[in-house]
């Protein structure tokens, strides 16, 4: 960030280590697991980390497009029209060619402004990778599109990104807006092309796992 300089340039270098150790810690109390459980709960120990995170997803470029999210365990499906609100980071993979061995895919999520984390991953240089992981930022809301039943596999519940300031659907009203028959429509194409299934390499955990609290 060759613009960046003094003071400016130390608190991005503060929030982007946060962002690296969220993307690359593997235990201890900066454990993306962790700040996730923090948040949900409103305990708030470690909300300056959570700031942190935030300020520097901001500071990467954004990704319009799909992202799947995976899970091993069941789900409660979500009424259509519903507000999910998600205080903590949210993590899902970018357009895969292949999905991840394991979990099966459980959201699809319409992104707007989630954010390109690939040059904070710790990744050799030239290292094959089918997809790009994604993250939004703490307390991005989700409105439910629509549960998709698959055939002997598990429903996977499509989702929109919502702007900040999206207040219009806190009501949780099911009639679904042009914005969101689009972006349904978007969703539904990226799973109908069914991507393969990958051998050893599973879901990172932070890309698996329910999504938001209802709050509709």
């Amino acid at each position: 960030m060759p613009a960046l300089r003094g003071h400016e340039l130390d608190a991005a270098r503060t929030d982007l280590i946060a962002a690296h150790a969220y993307l690359t810690t593997e235990e201890g109390p900066l454990h993306p697991r962790e700040l996730i459980r923090d948040l949900r709960t409103g305990e708030g120990r470690l909300l300056p980390y959570a700031g942190c995170l935030a300020s520097a997803l901001r500071r990467l470029p954004s990704y319009r497009g799909v992202a799947l999210r995976g899970g091993d365990v069941a789900i409660p499906e979500p009424a259509v029209g519903a507000l999910l609100q998600e205080p903590g980071p949210v993590s899902a993979l970018a357009k895969p060619s292949a999905l991840p061995a394991g979990a099966t895919v459980r959201y699809a999520i319409w992104s707007i402004t989630g954010r390109k984390v690939r040059q904070l991953l710790d990744r050799p240089a030239g290292s094959p990778d089918p997809y790009d992981e994604i993250v939004f930022v703490p307390g991005t809301g989700f409105r439910v599109l629509g549960v998709r039943t698959v055939p002997a596999g598990p429903s996977v519940v499509l989702l929109r990104e919502l702007p900040g300031n999206a207040t219009a659907y806190m009501d949780g009203a099911e009639e679904l807006s042009g914005l969101d028959l689009k972006a349904l429509a978007h969703l539904e194409a990226a799973l109908a092309a069914k991507p393969s299934v990958g051998e050893g390499q599973g879901w990172p955990e932070r890309c698996a796992g329910p999504v938001g609290q209802g709050a509709g």
